[in-house]
């Protein structure tokens, strides 16, 4: 079945509706428990929500969002698709979700290509007329004029009853561009398009997005909560790593974790002071700092605010910690404003360490332009670590997993159990050839529970 979005402006109202199919007790109950350990985990960010908070999968690559519509899309789910090529992708959804659920495929109008089915370079690109017997018994193909069309054919052109459960978007092929904020954009309008009210407030469980860039954003990106509590490391291989933090006792008690000794660090909208001279006292050579480490700048943090009265109170409150007056939007000044003060940087890095507290980003709302501020950041500076004061980024971090992470976690647990079948076996082939022996039963016992627990 393939429809045109484009033609419901001229044509009328067609729509095809879609009912959710009922739940099984079990489902629902794993939903609940995934709830309550991803609230406790995370400090308590979804602690208001009736529903789960959706679960975004970050993807790299075309295999590994097929593995991941193995592992989340489950059968009688009703799931959008944009950027549908009807390919491997799209037959991986039909097959997830059976008989009983249903699938929207989008994609924009394209033509096709001149090469011959089966190329490598264009066999997975859509051709016309494969649309026509594509699961028709469980999907509907829709062609839009553009991009943003995409509204429409979910939402308008469909009526779905009770939303859609998962969301899968190839960003590359739908917007045309991978940029981590026209990606965040998306799906943040697709959960708000979708949400309902009463029971299904947040009917979607999961976004599987393929887009290298917010796979990246996703490896750097850390909860503070996990950070402080060593239930998650900062692996510094992947690049900057970004760490954001709810309140300002959260945000203060990264520091022993971020800063080292020597470190040049910089606090973004530092106010009067006070997590500035934390951070300087960590990062200085003897501590504390006194008259004679004024003139040291080997290591130390420099405050930085908009606010020329604020600056004065700080340094006033703070007379021997560095504050200067400072837009942290612009990267430039960041740079030459540090370097006023702490002019022997490592030379592999402008910055170390980058402490963000600015008040328009640290409520709920306002993700894009602290994403924007984190990637300018990131790009210009380059520093080791990026400390953010913001719910909504805090939010972000509680929501977003690299496919990649899990994937290693799930060859991980294959690879134990295999370890565990094996150890598994000799030891009733010990038992059933050999006589017994205490001490040797408890040796392969012993390689038996490390085989399964580590």
């Amino acid at each position: 079945m393939c429809q045109h979005a484009s033609d419901a402006f001229t044509q009328g109202s067609f729509a095809v509706t879609v009912a959710r199919p009922k739940r099984t007790s079990l489902a629902v109950a794993t939903k609940t428990n995934s709830a309550a350990a991803a609230q406790a985990a995370d400090g308590g960010d979804n602690k208001r929500n009736k529903n789960p908070t959706t679960k975004w999968i970050a993807c790299s690559s075309t295999k590994e969002m097929n593995r991941a519509i193995s592992e989340y899309i489950q059968e009688g789910d009703i799931v959008a698709e944009l950027g549908s090529q009807l390919r491997e992708s799209s037959t991986s959804l039909c097959e997830a979700v059976g008989p009983s659920g249903y699938a929207v495929l989008v994609d924009i109008e394209r033509k096709s290509p001149n090469e011959k089915k089966g190329q490598d370079r264009t066999s997975a690109m859509r051709r016309n007329g494969d649309e026509v017997d594509f699961y028709t018994d469980r999907s509907t193909f829709v062609e839009t004029k553009s991009f943003e069309f995409w509204r429409h054919a979910l939402f308008f052109q469909h009526d779905v009853k009770e939303g859609y459960n998962a969301l899968v978007v190839d960003m590359s092929t739908v917007a045309g561009n991978d940029l981590e904020l026209t990606c965040i954009s998306l799906v943040k309008e697709f959960i708000s398009l979708n949400a309902g009210s009463g029971e299904y407030d947040n009917p979607c469980r999961v976004v599987i997005v393929k887009s290298k860039s917010l796979h990246n954003l996703a490896r750097r990106l850390h909860h503070a909560q996990r950070i402080i509590s060593g239930s998650q490391p900062i692996i510094e291989e992947r690049g900057t790593s970004i760490i954001a933090a709810v309140g300002v006792e959260q945000y203060r008690q990264t520091i022993p974790f971020v800063v080292r000794k020597g470190d040049v660090c910089v606090e973004v909208g530092c106010h009067l002071g006070t997590s500035t001279v934390l951070i300087d006292e960590a990062a200085c050579q003897h501590g504390k700092r006194t008259d004679a480490d004024k003139k040291n700048t080997a290591g130390g943090c420099v405050g930085l605010d908009i606010g020329p009265s604020i600056i004065r109170s700080a340094q006033k409150k703070y007379p021997l910690t560095f504050f200067e007056v400072g837009n942290g939007f612009k990267t430039g000044e960041i740079s030459r404003l540090t370097k006023k003060h702490l002019s022997k940087l490592d030379s592999s890095r402008m910055l170390d360490i980058i402490y963000v507290d600015i008040g328009g980003l640290s409520g709920p709302e306002g993700l894009l332009e602290a994403v924007s501020l984190l990637s300018s950041i990131t790009n210009a500076l380059e520093p080791r670590c990026i400390v953010i004061k913001s719910l909504c980024v805090r939010r972000l971090a509680s929501s977003i997993v690299p496919f990649s992470d899990v994937w290693r976690e799930m060859n991980g647990r294959a690879v134990r159990a295999r370890a565990a079948w094996e150890v598994g076996g000799i030891y009733q082939y010990h038992l059933s050839t050999y006589p017994p022996h205490p001490a040797s039963h408890r040796i392969t016992a012993y390689l038996y529970a490390i085989a399964i627990f580590y």
